[in-house]
């Protein structure tokens, strides 16, 4: 298996020097899309590089496969939206669908009333994961991200578009190591892991005037709009669990039982310079991924009855370009409780980028539902604009 991971990492150096076309940019988006989200991660203020005792592991930390005891798989079906999604959308539909000869005026109108407002909806979200101790795999066949903004372009009112679309095959491989042993004074459990992802984007990210909206019938863009790319690219994780002395001031700690990570995600981020012209044999490429390093940690609280809680903190998103310290910071506490085996689940409170974050989860035997409302930050340090979203995700885990 360690073999397998260093020669992803080897194909991956080599690919990073390949270059084509310019890549396409986000329209007038300040925010830094994810490409992958858990639920159960969001609910916790999206803290969870350190946490990952479950399937999420693959593609928030792969070193936390390495301290998988069982194999488990799982799939889920899910989907968001923000505050007047739905209303925004039926509007541009409705003048879309005006009198003939009174389409510009109505259209103009709905974009006036909804001048600087952010609308996101992020469905469907479609996943499934097998993992097993040391190792696992992830399939995404459609996560389709779609934010909008609308300003002013032209002398008038138009909309900000951009959506994403990725499709993600993923391999993970974690193992514990014990040789910094021999090199520090350390003692406890490092864990290392490489996530290598293969990810096919469709993207489109351009303004749509009032006329085009009328034009596209109501509909945001169309598929010759869109830009296209695969690429292959890979996380490396790494997770430590330091043992603790039995006296001493750092025996304080020893009930929290802390870990501490770090992730580079997107090591090589050379951009997605294959097209496989799936939707269009003219389309450009899409932005890149972009580079990213993630620390965090948690902290194991003491168990009281049924509740086992968790407290963790990330810096997330280092090295993107619109990274502020608002938006890397997150902050998140969970209280999981099991009943029985086949009835547990979990609440959640954080903060996401300096927004409150709440969730609850409950799974019944193989069948598992979350919901969780988060604040998504799209502004800049200077002027600050939150977008709060509401996801809904049901799954089965075996």
């Amino acid at each position: 298996m360690l073999k397998r991971g260093i020669t992803i990492i080897g194909i991956i150096s080599m690919l990073s020097v390949v270059a084509q076309s310019e890549p396409a940019t986000y329209s007038s988006f300040n925010g830094i899309h994810q490409p992958y989200l858990s639920l159960r991660a969001l609910a916790m203020g999206n803290a969870f590089t350190a946490v990952v005792d479950d399937y999420n592991a693959i593609l928030y930390n792969p070193a936390a496969l390495a301290r998988r005891k069982t194999a488990a798989m799982h799939g889920s079906l899910g989907g968001g939206i923000s505050d007047d999604f739905s209303t925004f959308a039926d509007d541009v539909s409705t003048a879309a669908e005006a009198t003939p000869g009174t389409e510009i005026d109505a259209m103009t109108a709905v974009l006036n009333k909804n001048f600087g407002k952010n609308f996101h909806a992020r469905f469907p979200k479609l996943a499934g994961t097998w993992v097993r101790p040391n190792w696992g795999v992830a399939f995404i066949p459609m996560d389709v991200n779609l934010d909008m903004v609308v300003n002013r372009s032209g002398g008038g009112p138009a909309i900000n578009i951009n959506l994403t679309n990725d499709t993600t095959i993923a391999y993970g491989y974690g193992r514990n190591v014990d040789w910094f042993k021999k090199w520090f004074s350390w003692d406890g459990t490092l864990s290392v892991g490489v996530t290598a992802k293969l990810i096919n984007r469709i993207f489109v990210g351009e303004v749509i005037s009032v006329a085009k909206a009328v034009s596209n019938n109501g509909d945001f863009f169309n598929k010759d709009d869109a830009d296209e790319g695969l690429t292959l690219d890979a996380d490396l994780g790494v997770m430590f669990t330091p043992k603790l002395p039995d006296t001493g001031v750092r025996s304080w700690f020893r009930a929290a039982k802390p870990t501490f990570s770090a992730v580079l995600r997107n090591v090589a981020d050379y951009g997605f310079t294959t097209n496989l012209n799936t939707v269009s044999e003219t389309s450009g490429e899409p932005p890149k991924l972009q580079r990213r390093l993630d620390l965090g940690s948690v902290w194991d609280l003491p168990d009281f009855w049924v509740f086992d809680p968790h407290l963790a903190v990330d810096i997330k998103d280092i090295l993107h370009d619109q990274w502020t310290f608002k938006k890397g910071f997150h902050l998140g506490a969970e209280l999981y409780w099991r009943i029985f085996d086949w009835w547990k689940g979990s609440w959640a409170l954080g903060l996401n980028q300096g927004y409150l974050t709440y969730g609850v989860g409950a799974r019944f035997s193989w069948f598992q539902m979350d919901l969780v409302s988060y604040g998504e930050e799209l502004g800049s340090s200077a002027n600050p604009v939150e977008s709060r979203r509401y996801m809904f995700e049901m799954s089965l885990d075996f």
